[in-house]
């Protein structure tokens, strides 16, 4: 609302009483008094119109409210990974900066060998083939079998017992790789993250032995992460939906992806005074593509507090301050000052029940 102190007034008739309404500027709640109408009448006639001010009208509305809170975010790739491979030989080539690698497409190529990137939420640490014990490794390797094509739920079950379909689907991917048919996949075979990912850097070079960092890798889609202070974790939610602001003033449909459950201390340099504890919040754009290509940029997160559907509402400044307390409208369409009890505020709009209707028109500051 304005912070305007212009002080306005007008003059109401309410039976043996006047009403002297002032507002206090644009946006601002309308307070009023009565006085005497001995008094009233004893004023001079041109000094009232003076100080009554233009008025319009606004129509009584049937709408969805919401309260809305705005925290800061920064729209990017998110933080960077270093990827390792655990195998021997010489890297003879990376992909691009910047470019994007999804499940099967090559990670880095060692000694003129594609090694792939398969999905999965822990690496290989230890050979695996028909003799395989049963583990959650084996589960990972014959879902990226399934995804890729090389065999079928009908024909592999995803399970952590390696079967000889299993076998089957190893030798058929690795033919695809121009490799030997083996049936065996070692660790240094395949590089496993949790989904695509976006190259960042390159920490060791083209000729660089292949034990060790290969990588530096982000997310694949652009992303927006939120540093919310821990008092406020009560306001999000995983998969609520949130509206993103771009620096330019684009807004975005978004969802919470994650809302983290360890408070982190703020580095402020300060030991003497530390920031408050924050968790990350990180959101997920509906249309990626629709935030260009921004990186890094600080944007503004908008989240719903509470909502009010299909409610009457009124302009704020609509409403008028009771003496006795309260609140009332001024309603044009006939019946004078109306008594309502107030409900949600948003975008410059109350909820109003009393004894209104759709359609009504009340009056509001010009």
């Amino acid at each position: 609302m304005s912070g305007r102190t212009t002080a306005r007034r007008r003059i109401v008739g309410t039976g043996a009483a006047l009403v002297v309404v002032v507002a206090l500027g644009a946006g601002s709640v309308l307070a009023y008094r009565a006085i005497d109408n001995s008094s009233a009448e004893a004023s001079d006639t041109d000094d009232q119109a003076d100080a009554t001010p233009a008025t319009s009208t606004a129509e009584v509305t049937r709408r969805n409210l919401e309260e809305r809170q705005e925290v800061s975010g920064t729209l990017g790739f998110g933080d960077q990974t270093e990827v390792t491979l655990n195998g021997q030989g010489t890297i003879t080539a990376l992909p691009a900066l910047g470019a994007i690698v999804d499940r099967g497409q090559t990670m880095v190529e060692v000694d003129g060998r594609a090694i792939p990137l398969w999905f999965g939420d822990r690496p290989l640490w230890r050979s695996l083939d028909g003799n395989a014990t049963d583990g959650a490794d084996v589960q990972e390797v014959e879902a990226n079998l399934v995804a890729l094509g090389y065999a079928t739920s009908a024909t592999l079950t995803v399970d952590d017992d390696w079967t000889a379909a299993t076998t089957t689907a190893v030798k058929r991917w690795q033919d695809a790789l121009g490799r030997d048919e083996t049936g065996v996949v070692t660790p240094g075979d395949v590089v496993i993250q949790p989904g695509a990912v976006r190259i960042a850097d390159h920490p060791t070079p083209v000729g660089s032995p292949a034990a060790g960092p290969v990588a530096k890798v982000t997310t694949a889609t652009r992303r927006v992460t939120v540093d919310l202070e821990a008092t406020k974790q009560n306001l999000v939610a995983k998969d609520q939906p949130v509206q993103v602001v771009l620096p330019d003033g684009k807004v975005l449909d978004a969802t919470i992806t994650s809302v983290g459950t360890v408070a982190t201390a703020v580095d402020t340099g300060d030991p003497q005074n530390p920031g408050d504890p924050t968790v990350e919040v990180v959101i997920s754009l509906a249309d990626p593509a629709a935030a260009g290509s921004l990186d890094e940029a600080p944007v503004t997160v908008r989240v719903v507090t509470s909502a009010a559907t299909d409610v009457l509402a009124v302009p704020v400044d609509a409403l008028l301050a009771l003496a006795e307390g309260g609140y009332a409208v001024d309603r044009a369409s006939g019946g004078g000052l109306v008594r309502v009890e107030t409900g949600a505020f948003a975008d410059g709009w109350v909820e109003v029940t009393g004894d209104l209707a759709e359609g009504d028109e009340v009056v509001v500051p010009a």
